[in-house]
């Protein structure tokens, strides 16, 4: 991480509090950040008599803002898309990258969980766990105690599960 980004406004705000005489500290708790923020920004206006951002090294983006939001849009209409397949819908006429579309999706808040498989209840399956349910309902400590609960367990001998991520 760089360093605290500031708004336009709290710029000329910073600008108008040091030309009013206020103390680099001073202006560092009147707008919330740190001293050394204020001072670089001071310095950088001294010496260009501007204070925007300068152009950033690296590599541009391949997607625009834009692009990104129809992504989103497009993981919020399908959630359980992976993400080459996502890919392909998005932008079918660009060459990108499944770790790009992860990426974006990241930033976004995005996660990548596994399905949980449930089994599909018809109506004559729940009118039977319904059932069986209010069988069992008057049943005390005693009567569940007869009963015994087991569980599985899954174990993995390899890396990959072979399950997908959505």
């Amino acid at each position: 991480m760089g360093p605290p980004q500031l708004s336009d406004v709290v710029r000329w705000q910073v600008m108008g509090m040091r030309n009013a005489g206020m103390s680099l500290r001073a202006i560092a708790r009147n707008v919330g950040h740190h001293a050394s923020t204020i001072s670089r920004l001071v310095r950088k206006h001294q010496q260009t008599n501007d204070f925007k951002d300068r152009n950033r090294s690296g590599r541009p983006r391949v997607t625009s803002h834009r692009e990104d939001i129809a992504l989103l849009r497009l993981t919020r209409i399908h959630p359980f898309m992976r993400s080459g397949v996502l890919k392909r819908e998005w932008l079918p006429n660009r060459r990108l990258s499944d770790r790009m579309v992860r990426n974006r999706l990241k930033t976004a808040g995005y996660r990548a969980r596994r399905p949980v498989r449930r089994p599909l209840l018809t109506r004559a399956h729940i009118a039977a766990r319904l059932a069986w349910c209010q069988q069992r309902r008057p049943w005390n400590l005693a009567s569940w105690r007869r009963i015994h609960w087991s569980n599985e367990s899954r174990f993995l001998l390899f890396m990959t599960e072979g399950r997908a991520r959505v």
